[in-house]
């Protein structure tokens, strides 16, 4: 008897949300209706009233034809300042980013294993040369007592061949003292090149080998851009080709031209390696990352005002003048042309579309009349 009243509030409540739920509905009907929702690929349902705008018509237009390669700027001088001998770094004097000269002091080595290697050789030479003096002496005696016939040429022969033995030892002695002083020498590691330096790649106390690089030095005056280029656009490139080089971590964008092919692909990438000079004076850096623009040719293309295109986020868009009606058509568009643009999808030739601006001016001038 108690659950009655209940049962009998349940179809009001039912009722209740289902009139709740339509009219939210309708809501979300009638607020998307007024937005003119565009679905990719679709064109907006027609708007009657044409507003007061300019008209631009979509073309057909003959321009430059371009195609992208991404690449690094390089120097074309970069060398590494190494060791000749096997010694301890003992000092680093310069840093990365560094400006150097040629001969510039760039790294010191623990030079007491060389001094005490100079030290033996001259032992050495000195050893020799006594015993050339008295190699020399033996010889003009002997040479002496074979005119009186006191001694056989046999002895003789072996006195003069002690002689040449012991020049030829004196000899090698002052090439091992030479040897040791050019190795003394080699204790300081000094820049091959006038430059900036790139990287430094010992620090005290590490073993220097003969061959390893200590410091990488680069010259500033000799930069390069270095491109990858794929292999069915290499028979487009020429040399003196000019090209547009944009490197984004300068901020500059830079023009040069095309002055080395490497004729052979990277087996890996299929591409080419093309290469351009660049200047030395606008803050570029072996490293930065670089793209560059090829004008190769010419090519026809749809362009659109530039002003007739209205982006919300990654969405573009145009109003299209169609039978007397206003469309919302999304478009897909390419390269800037000035105040046109490429249009990829979404327009043909003929095309009549308003300006957005135009509109505006057009607002304006009905306000103030």
């Amino acid at each position: 008897m108690n659950r009655r009243p209940e049962e009998a509030r349940m179809p009001k409540r039912r009722l209740v949300a289902v009139l709740m739920g339509a009219a939210a509905l309708l809501i979300v009907i009638v607020v998307l209706a007024g937005r003119g929702k565009i679905e990719p690929g679709l064109l907006s349902p027609p708007v009657s009233r044409v507003p007061n705008a300019p008209v631009d018509i979509v073309r057909l237009e003959t321009v430059p034809s371009a195609r992208d390669a991404i690449g690094t700027i390089q120097s074309r001088i970069e060398v590494d300042a190494a060791s000749r001998v096997s010694a301890t770094v003992k000092e680093v004097t310069v840093h990365a980013g560094d400006p150097v000269k040629v001969g510039q002091v760039l790294v010191r080595l623990d030079d007491s294993d060389l001094k005490a290697a100079v030290a033996r050789a001259n032992g050495q030479l000195a050893a020799a040369r006594a015993n050339l003096e008295r190699a020399s002496k033996d010889e003009r005696r002997f040479s002496a007592l074979l005119k009186r016939g006191s001694v056989t040429a046999h002895e003789f022969d072996a006195v003069q061949a002690n002689y040449r033995a012991s020049r030829g030892d004196v000899e090698s002695a002052r090439a091992q003292v030479a040897a040791a002083e050019a190795s003394l020498r080699y204790a300081i590691v000094r820049s091959p090149v006038a430059g900036v330096v790139a990287e430094r790649m010992v620090e005290p106390g590490d073993m220097a080998l003969p061959g390893k690089p200590l410091v990488r030095v680069y010259d500033s005056h000799a930069l390069r851009v270095e491109l990858r280029v794929p292999e069915e656009l290499t028979r487009n490139i020429s040399l003196g080709m000019p090209l547009t080089v944009n490197v984004q971590a300068a901020g500059r964008t830079i023009s040069t031209k095309v002055n080395e092919i490497v004729p052979a692909a990277d087996p890996a990438s299929r591409t080419f390696l093309v290469r351009a000079p660049m200047p030395s004076d606008v803050g570029l850096r072996p490293g930065m990352f670089a793209s560059a623009s090829f004008d190769v040719g010419r090519e026809k293309i749809l362009t659109v005002a530039r002003s007739a295109i209205e982006t919300v986020g990654q969405l573009e868009t145009v109003r299209v003048l169609e039978r007397g009606a206003v469309r919302v058509r999304q478009i897909t568009t390419g390269r800037a042309y000035g105040a046109r643009v490429e249009v990829l999808s979404g327009l043909q030739q003929g095309d009549k579309v308003l300006l957005k601006d135009g509109e505006k001016m057009a607002a304006d001038r009905s306000s103030h009349g």
